[in-house]
Parts: C-alpha cells; sequence; structure tokens
C-alpha cells in the first residue's frame, strides 16, 4: 500500500492533558490509526516537524510490511528523544493497522499469524487501574490528594471489578518537603490508607516517577515491601541511572519495574539481561510501535516470564493497541489503564470503549476494530497529502 494522506489530532482532556492521534489514509481503501501523546507537551512542535519529515521519507512507496517501514524511517541516532521515538512509532501503528485490515483480521490475530504465536479466544484483557491521572489537576485546578482522597479513588476502582491498583503517592509536594524528604512519610501514608482496603487477593503497585537517589530507594522499597507490595517502578530514571538501579535491584526483595520512554527491541533485552529490571514496560508510543511490542515480549519471555507489562496511562486508542499486543502475547500481566480521568473517556471511540470488571473488551471489527470519534471536541494539527 502506499500512503494517500494523513491527519493529526488532539482532543482536550483534563487539566492541560490532550490525547494525540494519527490517521493515515492508504490508497487500499483503509485507514490506520495510533496515539502519539506524549508525556511532555512542551515537545509538540518538535513532534509535528519530525512527523512531517518521516512521512516524506516514505512518501510514494509501495509498503508491505513493519520490518521495511522501520528500515526505511531509520536514523544514525543511537539514542532515540521522545519527539522522535514517538512519531516513529506512531507511523509504524497506524500502518500496522492497515496491514491487519488488508487481511481482513483483527490486529490480535494479524499479530498471532505473523509471529507465530499461540491464538487466544478470549475477547478481553485483564486491566489494572493507574489512579494517577484523576488525581492530577482538572480544569478548575489543583485537587485533594490526602491519604483519603487515594483511598477513595482506589475503593472505587475495587468496586469497578480491578483487582490491582497503581497510584503515585511521592508526585506532587511542596518542593520543600523533597528537600527534607517529607514527601516520603507522606507518601507512605497514602500507600498505607489504600492497603487498608485491599484484601489478600487485591494488589497494590507504587510508581515512584524518579523521586528517589539509590539509598532513599532502598529504605522506601524495605517499608513497601513490608507493607506486601512487590511492584517497585522507577525509584530512579532508568536512562540515566543504570548502575543504580542494577545496585537497587540486587539488594530489594520486590520487583523493580521501568523502562517505558526506551526504544526498540535491543534496548529492553539488554535491560533485563543486564539484570537492571525484574519487569520491563514498553510503551507502545515509545517503544517503536505495535509490532515492536510484540517483539519486545517475546524476546523478553525467552529470558525471564512474567517480565513485560505494557505502560498504558494513555487514551483509548492507545489502549487498544497495546491491548491487542498483550492478548496476542497472551502476556501474564495485566494491562495499565489510567480511570477516572474524564467521565466521558469511552466516547472518545467509535465505537465507544467498552471495560467492564477491569477487563477491556475488543470491539469487533478488522484492525484495531475502532477509531477515533471526531464528534469530539478536537483541534487538526496537521493534514497532509503525500
Amino acid at each position: 500500500m502506499k500512503i494517500k494522506s494523513v491527519k493529526l489530532c488532539s482532543f482536550p482532556v483534563r487539566g492541560g492533558t490532550e490525547w494525540t492521534t494519527l490517521e493515515i489514509h492508504s490508497d487500499s481503501g483503509f485507514s490506520g490509526f495510533s496515539e502519539l501523546t506524549m508525556s511532555n507537551y512542551s515537545l509538540k512542535n518538535n513532534l509535528l516537524n519530525l512527523l512531517s519529515d518521516l512521512l516524506k521519507k516514505i512518501q510514494g512507496k509501495d509498503l508491505i510490511n513493519d520490518e521495511q517501514i522501520k528500515k526505511l524511517l531509520n536514523t544514525d541516532k543511537e539514542n532515540y528523544d521522545l519527539a522522535l521515538a514517538t512519531s516513529i512509532s506512531g507511523i509504524r501503528s497506524a500502518c500496522s493497522d492497515i496491514f491487519a485490515k488488508e487481511s481482513s483480521k483483527p490486529l490480535k490475530e494479524y499479530l498471532q499469524s505473523k509471529y507465530s504465536l499461540k491464538s487466544t479466544l478470549l475477547s478481553f484483557v485483564s486491566l489494572y487501574a493507574n489512579i494517577n491521572r484523576s488525581l492530577l489537576p482538572d480544569d478548575d485546578g489543583p485537587i485533594n490528594r490526602s491519604p483519603e482522597s487515594f483511598s477513595k479513588m482506589a475503593k472505587r476502582a475495587l468496586d469497578d471489578g480491578f483487582s490491582n491498583i497503581k497510584c503515585a503517592p511521592f508526585d506532587n509536594y511542596p518542593n520543600k518537603y523533597y528537600r527534607d524528604n517529607r514527601f516520603i512519610e507522606e507518601g507512605l501514608a497514602r500507600i498505607k490508607e489504600i492497603k487498608k482496603l485491599l484484601t489478600k487477593d487485591k494488589n497494590l503497585f507504587v510508581d515512584c516517577h524518579s523521586k528517589f537517589d539509590e539509598k532513599s530507594s532502598l529504605i522506601v522499597e524495605e517499608e513497601l515491601f513490608k507493607l506486601g507490595i512487590s511492584w517497585f517502578e522507577e525509584p530512579m530514571n532508568p536512562k540515566t541511572f543504570p548502575q543504580e538501579l542494577k545496585e537497587i535491584k540486587k539488594r530489594i526483595k520486590g520487583n523493580l519495574v521501568g523502562g517505558e520512554e526506551f526504544y526498540g527491541m535491543e534496548r529492553f533485552s539488554e535491560l533485563l539481561k543486564s539484570k537492571t529490571l525484574d519487569i520491563l514496560m514498553p510503551d507502545v508510543k515509545y517503544c517503536g510501535g505495535i509490532e515492536e511490542a510484540v517483539k519486545i515480549g517475546m524476546s523478553l519471555d525467552k529470558i525471564s516470564n512474567g517480565s513485560f507489562s505494557i505502560h498504558c496511562p494513555s487514551g483509548p486508542i492507545s489502549l487498544l493497541g497495546s491491548a491487542h499486543v498483550t492478548s496476542a502475547l497472551n502476556s501474564e500481566l495485566p494491562l495499565e489503564h489510567a480511570v477516572y480521568e474524564i467521565s466521558d473517556r469511552s466516547d472518545h471511540l467509535h465505537p465507544p470503549e467498552k471495560i467492564k470488571q477491569g477487563k477491556l473488551f475488543f470491539p469487533r471489527g478488522n484492525g484495531l476494530g475502532a477509531k477515533p470519534n471526531y464528534k469530539k471536541n478536537h483541534e487538526v494539527l496537521m493534514e497532509m497529502n503525500l
């Protein structure tokens, strides 16, 4: 297929957050969709410029598979910055959606067939509830982040059928709290409130968002493990402090988790082989796209079972693509889902996103099976005819 046109749109969400979606229309008559939401919105102009340049690289080319597109989009950079990784990943994912539609298969079945993976008849994937974004400022400004507020949001998720909750309890404190380490005590208080709700079959995951150094990481993880928490996510940035994380991993009892902003199968395999992390979290928006995420999962599974869990605190298009990957790989760990960020989240997808009892149910149809709902408020950031 050849690309005929491209459209990039931004959907406002909450408190300055937006979901950015890419639509690629091909000469075969199919459109493919992906999400290009970045954690750093200041890089939006970089994203637009890079996306335009990369699309020109494949303009007029007869595109036949993801491997070919990866080579065509290849750059000389050894380390991919976030905007470049997002641009490449978005193009590759949208094209994979088209390839699945051309094959008349749902995306998960297309992936299973292409990569010789065991098929599954399940119509859903299990999710864990990330309550972080529901506790960030909304359109009216900051909201209550007391331990009781964390507990209230966790209870809502439990009542909705989620067995696993994730929170970021060490975020959004005044600078003085970080200078005197008061944020640690305050964060643990939030965790303890949530733990009061959890029975033995329910789990709490803790995301630290790189708030610690090596010494404080060890202290905090010990306290978390005493509380029954074995998911210790990014106490330090694995891109910046890989050696420190290796030392932390040697000395803690729980699982050291992270890697959300790395690109490419080789980097993830190295993180696991080098014993830097226990569980890797590729994000389809950054890691190279949907098919690269499948390759990452296959590579990690050869090294260690249960070492793969997709990072996905984003919009419905990203969650749906991540669910197809999770299902194709028969991943034993649940998929991340950002709950309660906005009340009308499901309506941003057509047909609407269906999540019940902690499970995402796949829409009927080939490829992703759904597309952005352009009837919702949005801004067109880019339109190109190729």
